[in-house]
């Protein structure tokens, strides 16, 4: 078995027990859910925590479904080695241009521009920078994901995501 594989799984192992400890016990003993909380146009505090853990959860299990089908086929020794890249200076500039945009996105452009706004010129940029060079479909890649978000959040769930300095300055 490729040393990756194995560093991956030894992660997996301390991982799950840590998820299940936040889910099951640090939540419901740090978050109140008050009673009669979470009508009809509200959602509980312990939903993003438990959306989380779920997340977490769902994303490790498929890991491990994914590798048990490899290793059932008798392919785990063909898993290429993907820390190669691990460390190097394209790496390291790439880990910096995306913290740096990802900064400015929440620090800078959402209490300016607003959470759309702002979301759209990120995806924007997230996908021109993984090739995509089509500014048509940059452009409809970036509506799709705000139309997604604004569906699950303002309609779905009834959160409303900030409007922005500028939006507020037209609303009078």
């Amino acid at each position: 078995m490729p040393t990756h594989v194995k560093l991956e799984l030894i992660l997996i192992a301390i991982l799950m027990p840590l998820v299940a400890l936040f889910a099951f016990w640090y939540v419901p003993l740090s978050i109140d859910a008050p009673q009669g909380f979470g009508a009809d146009s509200e959602i509980s505090p312990r939903f993003a925590p438990y959306l989380l853990a779920a997340l977490m959860a769902v994303a490790m299990v498929g890991r491990l479904a994914n590798l048990g089908v490899i290793w059932s086929r008798g392919k785990i020794d063909d898993i290429p080695d993907d820390l190669t890249d691990i460390g190097t200076p394209t790496e390291t500039k790439r880990g910096l241009v995306l913290n740096v945009a990802a900064a400015i996105y929440g620090f800078v452009l959402i209490p300016i521009l607003g959470f759309y706004a702002a979301s759209f010129s990120l995806t924007a940029y997230l996908v021109h920078r993984l090739g995509e060079r089509r500014l048509l479909i940059v452009a409809l890649i970036g509506v799709a994901c705000i139309v997604f978000t604004y569906l699950l959040f303002d309609e779905l769930l009834s959160v409303r995501l900030p409007r922005g300095a500028i939006a507020n300055i037209f609303k009078g």
